[in-house]
């Protein structure tokens, strides 16, 4: 591991980039891009998380419920990805979808040593302690979901319910992740700028009309940014840093089968065509949290890759909602 005075230093030397990073937003030309990357007719806020400001939606009213969006440490990484829900989801919930730390227009760590996915958990724990809330419907997809299930472990009575998408970050290891993903994102590596963006999230997509110019758009925006260029600077001298991200896996996985301390009623959602989080390590992970949560379901949407929430919005905001709405109503769920 790199010490914290190493890294404070590669921090600092990082920020040199930001310079670069006015110069290219200056070039390329936003004019159809609100300076907040909000889409879809939402306005994204802000708030100070712990001297981080952090970017969120905020929709509905009723229960709270927060998103977590997937991928992390980049400015392509935001909530935008949960914006064809957020509607139908905010009929039922008041929901929130934040940026994650150092993901979309949220700040970066103020400590170097939180580019984890530990750290990532924290800066959310603290986004839900400042808003106040209590009893969340707590719902993560991919790495997020990695988040989420370790919230859920070291946070259990702050969580109401525990939504889990398409997450190889969460599940135990089955086959060869990286080979899987490196294999999906092969037509993308001679790309770069929008190209790049928009090839990202379609390769990974059943159906990938989902990935519209605008939220493109808005995602090539906040990648150019220069806390983003920042980021991505301070990932490359990070030679541990895939290390760091999936440390807490091992202990978090003992404690929910050893101390059962998952028992929630849990939701998996997996995507049957998902080329990399594949349904096998969906399997995997519902049968190790439902081997102690007799509360545990799954659900598998057919023709639908790693981002069916966005591929089919409206069955998917309907499934999780008559999901809470069973335990909620069940004498079993209290």
């Amino acid at each position: 591991m790199l010490t914290k005075r190493v890294l404070c230093l590669r921090l600092c030397n990082a920020m040199g980039l930001v310079a670069m990073g006015l110069a290219a937003l200056t070039q390329a030309g936003y004019s159809q891009v609100s300076e907040t990357g909000s889409i879809g007719g939402f306005e994204a806020k802000f708030i100070d998380v712990e001297g981080v400001r952090t970017r969120y939606y905020e929709v509905g009213q009723g229960e709270p419920m927060v998103l977590v969006h997937g991928s992390g440490f980049s400015g392509t990484a935001s909530a935008n990805t949960w914006v064809p829900v957020l509607a139908d989801l905010g009929e039922r919930f008041h929901v929130f979808a934040p940026d994650k730390l150092a993901s979309g227009l949220t700040g970066n760590p103020k400590d170097p040593e939180d580019y984890s996915l530990e750290g990532e958990m924290r800066h959310m724990a603290d986004f839900i302690r400042t808003l106040g809330l209590e009893q969340i419907h707590l719902v993560g997809q991919s790495r997020g979901a990695g988040l989420t299930l370790l919230l859920a472990v070291e946070h259990p009575d702050l969580i109401e319910t525990l939504v889990l998408i398409d997450s190889e970050t969460a599940s135990p290891p089955v086959g060869d992740y990286n080979e899987r993903r490196m294999a999906a994102r092969a037509p993308c590596r001679s790309l770069s700028g929008r190209a790049a963006v928009r090839c990202g999230w379609e390769a990974l997509s059943f159906d990938p009309s989902h990935v519209t110019e605008e939220f493109v758009e808005a995602g090539y925006f906040m990648e150019m940014q220069p806390k983003s260029r920042e980021t991505e600077a301070i990932i490359q001298t990070l030679a541990d840093y895939p290390l760091a991200v999936n440390a807490w896996k091992p202990e978090a996985h003992r404690m929910i089968r050893e101390e059962h301390v998952l028992q929630m009623p849990v939701l998996l959602y997996w995507g049957r065509n998902d080329p990399t989080a594949w349904l096998p390590s969906g399997l995997a992970l519902f049968e190790m949290i439902s081997e102690t949560n007799s509360r545990t379901r799954m659900i598998i949407a057919n023709e639908a890759g790693h981002f069916h929430y966005r591929e089919h919005p409206e069955e998917f905001a309907r499934n999780v909602i008559n999901f809470i709405d069973h335990w909620s109503s069940s004498s079993l769920g209290h």
